[in-house]
């Protein structure tokens, strides 16, 4: 089958910095890939290369069978974003924020009104539609952001650190929305401090470290194919953890 998204040979330089250093991947239809990674490691621009935030320095990028360089605005249809920053508009309530976003993708009003009723409960938010964002818990401002990036019926979802900051009831909601979404076609592409939830969504796992892929393989399968018992000590080892932490302690003393 086809991978709804295949990034190959990609590289991003700012300067005489890469970001990011030839990787290569596929993604396939209903599967959720997490990159795994310390900050800095390139994840997040990796992402925004995909969604076309950043410019590709080199290598190709198509999702949904459309190069990325070529055809940003059909790519930008095939997917969902769930950045960092939620980028709520506070001035709007959580149904006018559903509206605003819909109307970027040219959705008819009146489908535009039955997807924002139907993915507010989706998210468990039916009853919060006149609700002002400062009303809003985090979890619930973390649903929102997820039930707006539905609202272009994307075959992708980025997620960049989808559930930081929130409680463990919370993260716990969102994972079972992602496992729903999977389980009708979904794509997930997932980036995350959290080995719970890595362990818990993916079906594949990449070590990013300086921008180069390290290591790949399933959350399960991976730590004893690198000699490693977990897949906590494996990323700290593949990392240089002891090297950088190390540093850290003596600038600290």
């Amino acid at each position: 089958m086809k991978p709804i998204l295949e990034v190959s040979h990609l590289s991003k330089k700012y300067g005489s910095f890469t970001a990011v250093n030839d990787i290569s991947f596929q993604l396939q239809r209903n599967r959720c890939i997490a990159l795994l990674g310390t900050n800095g490691a390139g994840k997040t621009t990796t992402m925004k290369m995909i969604y076309a935030a950043a410019s590709i320095t080199r290598g190709r990028i198509t999702v949904d069978g459309f190069d990325v360089k070529k055809s940003p605005s059909n790519t930008k249809r095939a997917l969902g974003i769930v950045s960092q920053e939620d980028l709520l508009d506070g001035s709007l309530t959580v149904y006018e924020n559903m509206i605003a976003h819909g109307l970027c993708y040219d959705i008819p009003k009146r489908e535009l009104k039955k997807r924002t009723q139907n993915l507010l409960t989706f998210a468990g938010l039916a009853n919060y539609d006149d609700k002002q964002i400062s009303d809003l818990s985090g979890g619930m401002r973390r649903r929102l952001v997820l039930a707006r990036a539905l609202l272009n019926h994307p075959k992708v979802i980025i997620l960049d650190e989808p559930t930081t900051g929130l409680d463990i009831q919370s993260r716990h909601v969102i994972w079972k929305k992602l496992d729903q979404l999977k389980s009708e076609g979904v794509s997930l592409l997932l980036t995350s401090h959290y080995m719970d939830e890595v362990q818990r969504l993916a079906d594949q796992v990449l070590i990013i470290h300086r921008g180069k892929i390290l290591a790949s393989g399933a959350p399960d399968t991976l730590p004893a194919k690198y000699g490693y018992q977990s897949l906590e000590e494996a990323f700290l080892a593949l990392t240089d953890f002891h090297e950088e932490d190390d540093h850290i302690v003596q600038a600290l003393s």
